[in-house]
């Protein structure tokens, strides 16, 4: 697994990177760019989470985990996994007390799991074979929902691009982003990558409710798809 841990660290710096010049870009009116980049580093930092899984034994290496990488949408599913991971610092507050004072059970949250569940089935599953249906429809999370169908890509693209209606008028403008925006995205990225770091680093509880989540992974890629009927 050395070739997989040495591209994660390069992932990893190249994450960095881009948050450094994310922090630059920032200062200039609009900051669009500097918006932009910091979503790129949290799509790195999720290829990197990915394979840090795969070092760590959670999920096989295969072809179709490749494919994953190099996905988008598969990176922004992953980003809201890890983030409910190394959440920002009220959020945080809230399950330790959770745990800590009122004893309630860890669970995953119906966008993280949905989350895992869209990346499995409906990315790597159809990647796998596209035989088979569901035998009734699920009914995701819309958080998990909405980024599996492209809004969040569309917020990266909006960014930067002038986006075309099929009749050749304006569908979009570039959206406007302010300082605020940026920063919490350059946060965002900077949570993820430090959560990598701990997975590096061989930390048993790299984050918060971890055990929960590579539980799940390992379930989902050990286990075939239970709830599908073959065409």
């Amino acid at each position: 697994m050395k070739r997989i841990e040495e591209s994660v660290r390069a992932i990893l710096q190249n994450a960095r990177r881009l948050l450094d010049d994310a922090e630059f870009l920032k200062l200039n009116e609009p900051p669009a760019t500097g918006y932009y980049l910091s979503l790129i580093a949290q799509e790195e930092c999720a290829k990197a989470f990915l394979l840090a899984l795969v070092q760590r034994q959670v999920i096989p290496w295969n072809q179709h985990i490749l494919r994953a990488s190099r996905d988008h949408t598969c990176k922004q599913l992953l980003c809201v996994i890890m983030e409910f991971l190394n959440p920002e610092l009220e959020e945080f507050i809230e399950r330790c007390n959770a745990r800590g004072l009122r004893h309630e059970l860890p669970r995953l949250p119906p966008r993280v799991a949905d989350a895992m569940n869209i990346l499995r089935h409906e990315k790597i599953g159809r990647w796998i074979s596209r035989n088979w249906v569901w035998a009734e429809d699920p009914e995701y999370d819309k958080e998990a929902r909405d980024i599996a169908e492209g809004e969040r890509d569309r917020q990266k693209q909006d960014a930067l691009y002038v986006r075309l209606a099929p009749d050749g008028g304006l569908a979009a403008v570039r959206a406007t982003m302010t300082n605020a925006d940026v920063t919490a995205e350059m946060e965002r990225a900077a949570r993820m990558a430090g959560l990598v770091d701990r997975l590096l680093e061989g930390d048993p509880h790299p984050g918060l409710d971890y055990a929960k989540v590579e539980e799940a992974f390992r379930l989902l890629f050990t286990e075939p798809p239970a709830v599908r009927g073959d065409i």
